[in-house]
């Protein structure tokens, strides 16, 4: 996933060959582990590289196994919101620091986080998030199976006054900003 703004670019890749606790990984500037993960866990490593144009910082992040990088992350100023499965982690583009990390309910994995007027906006397989600023559940959504397609149609699409939604069935849900169903099953 690739991500700008007039302070950097930011790139985000998963890293398959990194391996927590051995000294044969890739160099990063900064390793951040929130959960504490061992060698033996099942995770995902995300190398974030973010180009400030003065310098380059590369951080590897490591966090669920469940973690895609396609969607995965909102850029807003010199904050950098990064999405793994049922985590999110902040960090400074600055110095690429964590300064928050929070854990939140959600029932199957996540594929992405999104930005809307009110909070954030998660995309899952299961249910569809709205998380507050601070990353608190205010609502969820499901359907009566899995939000992703088999056809052409999509999964997911975030609308400016609604999400439009199919489900593994092919059943259509479009829900307004509160998680309030307008049209469909």
């Amino acid at each position: 996933m690739i991500l700008q703004n007039d302070i950097c670019n930011v790139n985000i890749t998963i890293d398959t060959t990194y391996t927590v606790e051995s000294t044969d990984n890739k160099s990063y500037d900064l390793v951040i582990n929130p959960r504490h993960l061992r060698h033996s866990d099942n995770y995902t490593v995300f190398s974030v590289q973010i180009n400030l144009f003065s310098k380059i910082i590369n951080i590897a992040l490591i966090g669920d196994f469940y973690s895609y990088e396609e969607d995965c992350a909102v850029l807003e100023d010199e904050i950098l919101t990064i999405l793994q499965n049922d985590a999110i982690v902040q960090l400074n583009i600055n110095d690429g620091n964590m300064i928050n990390f929070k854990e939140f309910d959600c029932f199957g994995c996540n594929y992405g986080i999104y930005r809307v007027q009110n909070g954030y906006i998660v995309y899952g397989e299961i249910e569809i998030t709205m998380l507050d600023f601070d990353f608190n559940k205010k609502w969820s959504f499901s359907g009566k199976d899995i939000f992703v397609s088999m056809s052409d149609k999509k999964a997911f699409e975030l609308c400016e006054n609604s999400i439009k939604l199919h489900d593994f069935e092919e059943n259509f849900y479009e829900i307004d900003f509160s998680g309030k169903l307008i049209s469909g099953v």
